[in-house]
């Protein structure tokens, strides 16, 4: 495949371009020398960090185009295998893989310069918050959520992944959660930082990059198994490797190869102590990174049927024991794999399933929280209208009630005749009765306002010996026009010797108008002459006990609805927002009572009763 096919759409934007002149032999035709180099903090950041490598090679050979590739572990593997890249820099541990696999050679190993201190060497940092109080050394990570960049990182994951092996942690069983993010490794530091992991490890020096860039602070975090070594300039949790080798491909010509170590080794040489450029020196010993893979059992040493069969060969004579052993370690390895990979998909899926519920129940609080916030302001305009149409009822009550002194006046004084005094008296006394009307009609909208303007009414809560009867008629009231206009029948049967009840009559009015707003709109699903909405309230028989019931003739419930009918944001109307009960349950329970749903899906409907102790308590209580 080309080239730039391995590359994803950031790395192939990325791609740096330097140099120019004829075509040179053992490069590809068109003269390129092509540079993969390992993006761990992203194709941007690589480009940032190689351009003066890049640039310095395109100096030295200036026949040549120099291009730098920001590619990922699988894609720097793809590329080698394909012979795609002429040279490769990339982390210690990945380069031994390469060498084993494809006989790619190092040429030149990264010297990096911290803070004015020259270093060849690569280590881990393992960290926590600090004010974590649970974890302190690498014993304490069992359990608990742990984040690394990839398992195949060198830096990023297999130096630490060693150091939890000597503490006596296997990271794959002992964790609670081990979370591979990707590149960037930034996003470890933060979600560590943010308390969205417990733990995480990067490459040594990350942090402090990070710090010096202004992202995090130091001070947020603990480093554990903390490592002091002398003239290390950085935080350090583990044992020092060489850092990252730059490497030619086996296809790549020697001359060539021999041209590019000594430009770089140059430049190393040439580079002042204070320049943050890659600086190279004389290949190292990888000895210690092959110790590394070989006790964890990674890259060319990874454990091999072969190789059990060979061992066991050599240490045991009878073949037959040999083989059964052989055997069981297979099918050991294979549950082992088998449960990993059940458990990381298992992993996966829970972590996919949770993120789809928590943006499919924001999206519904969204809807919900815009539903309740056009709901208060009409209650408030609601209010307001309420206040501006009682002014002009008392008016009319005021000017009626005069109307009616100034006729009984004028009815009082004398007259010519006896005829006439009769005449006036019954003229006025039919207009009277009518102003009369006038009059009662407009205290009793006066009073329905009054009623509405309490419900809307907000403030503290203030519980007082309320009868309850009073509360079922003013409800009643309250909703009798919209009962009249759904063609309900509204019934009342109250208990005559009801004891009252200590509560907020705001709060049990809305109870009890929930209530029959729900039973309206089940009544709208039956023939209008069915339709008939009881209250009911009594008594109960220990007499410490007040009764409210609200029954329709509706057509029930099935029971897989009411099992779910008081949890928030359930419903069963198109338009609803699935607050009412569960609001209503809250206020009753708040008032040391309970309530509960009687409803059979026959069609004989459904009766939601609630009961609320007596005021005051019987002796005893």
């Amino acid at each position: 495949m080309p080239l730039p096919a391995l590359l994803r759409p950031a790395a192939l934007a990325c791609a740096l371009f330097l140099g120019s002149g004829a075509p040179a032999g053992g490069v590809t035709p068109e003269g390129e020398i092509r540079i993969g180099v390992l993006a761990f903090r992203g194709a941007e950041q690589a480009v940032e960090t190689w351009t003066p490598t890049v640039t310095a090679l395109a100096r030295a050979l200036p026949r040549h185009d120099v291009v730098l590739v920001p590619l990922d572990l699988n894609e720097m593997r793809e590329a080698v295998a394909e012979a795609q890249v002429d040279f490769v820099a990339t982390n210690p541990g990945h380069y031994v893989e390469l060498e084993a696999a494809h006989g790619i050679t190092r040429i030149a190993t990264l010297e990096t310069t911290d803070r004015g201190t020259p270093r060849a060497a690569v280590g881990s940092v393992i960290f926590t918050r600090a004010d974590n109080p649970a974890i302190r050394t690498l014993g304490d990570l069992k359990g608990t959520v742990f984040e690394a960049v990839d398992e195949r990182a060198f830096g990023g994951f297999q130096i630490a992944w060693r150091e939890m092996k000597a503490a006596g942690v296997d990271p794959f069983d002992d964790l609670d959660l081990l979370r591979f993010t990707g590149f960037p490794l930034d996003s470890i530091v933060l979600h560590v930082r943010d308390g969205l992991a417990d733990a995480g490890t990067v490459r040594a020096c990350l942090m402090e990059e990070m710090a010096a860039e202004g992202k995090i602070d130091m001070a947020d975090f603990r480093i554990l198994n903390s490592q002091p070594v002398a003239d290390f300039p950085c935080a350090l949790s583990s044992r020092l490797y060489p850092d990252w080798p730059f490497a030619k491909l086996r296809h790549t010509d020697r001359a060539l190869a021999k041209r590019v170590a000594i430009s770089l080794l140059r430049e190393g040489l040439e580079a002042s102590p204070a320049d943050r450029a890659p600086q190279w020196t004389v290949p190292l010993n990888y000895q210690p990174v092959h110790d590394l893979y070989f006790d964890l059992r990674l890259g060319p040493f990874a454990m091999e049927p072969g190789d059990v069969l060979a061992d066991m060969a050599a240490e045991y004579w009878e073949w037959p024991a040999a083989l059964a052993i052989l055997l069981l370690l297979a099918a050991a390895a294979h549950v082992r794999t088998e449960h990993m990979v059940t458990r990381r998909t298992a992993e996966l899926h829970a972590e996919m399933e949770e993120r789809r519920r928590a943006q499919e129940e924001a999206q519904l609080r969204l809807a919900e929280l815009a539903h309740v916030s056009r709901q208060s302001t009409m209650g408030e305009l609601a209010a307001g209208l309420a206040h501006e149409i009682n002014q002009p009822l008392a008016a009319i009550t005021n000017y009626a009630n005069g109307c009616i002194r100034r006729m009984e006046q004028q009815g009082a004084r004398p007259h010519d005749t006896a005829e006439g005094a009769l005449a006036l008296r019954t003229e006025n006394a039919e207009i009277l009765a009518a102003i009369r009307q006038i009059v009662a009609q407009a205290q009793r909208a006066a009073g329905i306002i009054q009623n509405i303007r309490a419900f809307l009414r907000k403030g503290e809560a203030a519980r007082t010996p309320i009868d309850m009867n009073r509360i079922l008629r003013d409800a009643a009231a309250l909703l009798a026009v919209e009962a009249r206009h759904n063609g309900v029948t509204l019934r009342l049967d109250l208990g005559e010797t009801l004891p009252d009840v200590l509560a907020d009559r705001v709060q049990l009015e809305q109870v009890v108008v929930n209530l029959m707003r729900n039973a309206i709109d089940a009544l709208k699903q039956v023939p209008e002459k069915e339709r008939r909405l009881d209250l009911r309230s009594a008594v109960e028989e220990d007499g410490a006990t007040v009764l409210v019931s609200v029954r329709d003739t509706g057509p029930g419930l099935p029971p897989e609805v009411r099992g779910h009918l008081f949890e928030p944001f359930f419903t069963t109307k198109a338009t609803g927002m699935g607050l009412g009960l569960s609001i209503s349950q809250n206020i009753v329970e708040n008032h040391g009572g309970r309530i509960g749903i009687d409803s059979d899906p026959a069609g004989t409907g459904t009766t939601v009763a609630f009961t609320l102790p007596a005021w005051p308590p019987a002796a005893g209580g």
